[in-house]
């Protein structure tokens, strides 16, 4: 094995892990440790397609999760899988995979959505993160209780 294919392999295996741990952190409230997996340069995180719009920046994102989401869902459980990496440069990359999300809402019901995510990763300080993530609905979701943010009439 080439030096060259042992590195793409490292990467692809480390933006795939970035994947998961973005999965475990979300579901588990690790608010912190979520927020270290996006980059310091004016990340996006644009959900527009569901109606709960894009947060651009940190702050904007960490807004997002702890509001619109952790204050509107009790529990939440994404399953994240299909991987496909599709170009590893130097320090960037791109991929997509599916995701599974149900949560109950505190208001009542359910949520469930299946969607894909379009990412866009950089690899800053030593670790690859989130540039951008788009989420894109693979079916129609299923909100339960679940209220859009002011201004997001889906």
């Amino acid at each position: 094995m080439t030096e060259k294919t042992l590195s793409w392999l490292v990467n692809r295996l480390e933006i795939i892990e970035l994947t998961a741990k973005y999965a475990y952190l979300l579901d588990t409230r690790q608010i912190d440790l979520l927020m270290e997996l996006w980059s310091d340069a004016s990340p996006v995180f644009d959900e527009e397609d569901f109606g709960l719009g894009k947060a651009t920046g940190k702050d904007q994102i960490r807004h997002h999760f702890e509001v619109d989401i952790y204050g509107q869902m009790e529990n939440l459980c994404h399953l994240t899988t299909n991987h496909v990496v599709n170009e590893i440069l130097e320090s960037r990359a791109s991929g997509t995979c599916t995701v599974f999300a149900q949560g109950d809402v505190r208001a009542g019901g359910t949520s469930r959505a299946t969607a894909y995510y379009k990412d866009q990763y950089v690899h800053e300080n030593g670790m690859w993160k989130f540039s951008s993530r788009k989420v894109i609905p693979l079916t129609r979701p299923e909100a339960g209780n679940f209220q859009l943010p002011a201004g997001n009439a889906g």
